[in-house]
C-alpha cells in the first residue's frame, strides 16, 4: 500500500518478488496522499486538503472509499484502538474516532502551534514531529482534555518520528537523527544524535 502523492493510493502485489505488479488503485481526485496506514480491511490515508479518507480494501483490486473526515492539510496518521491520530500540518493534532469507518468523528484536538509532520502513539502518549519545534509529547489519556507535557527541541525541521521500546527516533532535516529516551515522557532525554 503506497501513498503516491497526487497519484492517490497504489496497491501492489509483492507475493512474487520477481513479478511485482499493481493490482489496485484509489484516485484521490485532486488530493495529495501523504501517508497510509492499513488496519484490518481498511486503508486510512492522510490526503492533504481532503483530510482522513477511509478506504475499504477487502477486495484489494477494487478499493472504495467508505468514509472521510475533512481536515485542513492531513500529513500523517497513526492508529491505536478505535482512534486515528492525524497530523493536520499547521493546525495541530486531530484524534478521530474510527469505530464506525463510514462515519468518523473528531473526539480530540490539540493545537501544536507549529507544523505537525508526523505522529506516533505509545499508550497514553502521542509524539508529534513538529517542523519548527522538534518533538511534542501530548498526554491523550483524557480525549476531551489533551495536554502537552513536554517539547523537546531537535532543531528546525523535525519531519518524522518512530518509537521502539523506550526510545523515540526523530528525523530532523537540519540536525539529523535524534534518539530520545522516553521512559519518563515528562522528562525526555537525548541519548544520541
Amino acid at each position: 500500500y503506497i501513498a503516491d502523492g497526487d497519484n492517490g493510493l497504489r496497491i501492489i502485489d509483492i507475493s512474487n518478488p520477481s513479478d511485482i505488479r499493481e493490482i489496485g488503485f484509489f484516485d484521490s481526485y485532486g488530493g495529495y496522499t501523504y501517508d497510509v496506514i492499513v488496519s484490518d480491511n481498511y486503508a486510512y490515508i492522510a490526503d492533504g486538503k481532503y483530510g482522513l479518507r477511509i478506504i475499504d480494501i477487502s477486495d484489494p483490486s477494487n478499493p472504495s472509499e467508505v468514509g472521510y473526515f475533512y481536515t485542513d492539510d492531513a500529513h500523517s496518521i497513526a492508529i491505536s484502538g478505535n482512534c486515528a491520530y492525524v497530523t493536520d500540518y499547521n493546525v495541530g493534532l486531530r484524534i478521530i474516532d474510527i469505530s464506525d469507518p463510514s462515519s468518523p468523528s473528531e473526539v480530540g484536538f490539540f493545537d501544536t502551534d507549529g507544523s505537525s509532520w508526523d505522529v506516533a502513539v505509545n499508550g497514553n502518549y502521542v509524539y508529534v514531529a513538529d517542523g519548527y519545534n522538534g518533538l511534542r509529547i501530548i498526554d491523550v489519556s483524557n480525549l476531551s482534555n489533551l495536554s502537552e507535557i513536554e517539547v523537546f527541541y531537535t532543531g528546525d525541521r523535525a519531519l518524522d518520528v518512530a518509537i521502539s521500546g523506550n526510545y523515540v527516533y526523530v528525523a530532523d532535516g537540519i540536525s539529523g537523527l535524534w534518539i530520545i529516551d522516553i521512559i519518563d515522557p515528562s522528562n525526555p532525554s537525548e541519548v544520541g544524535i
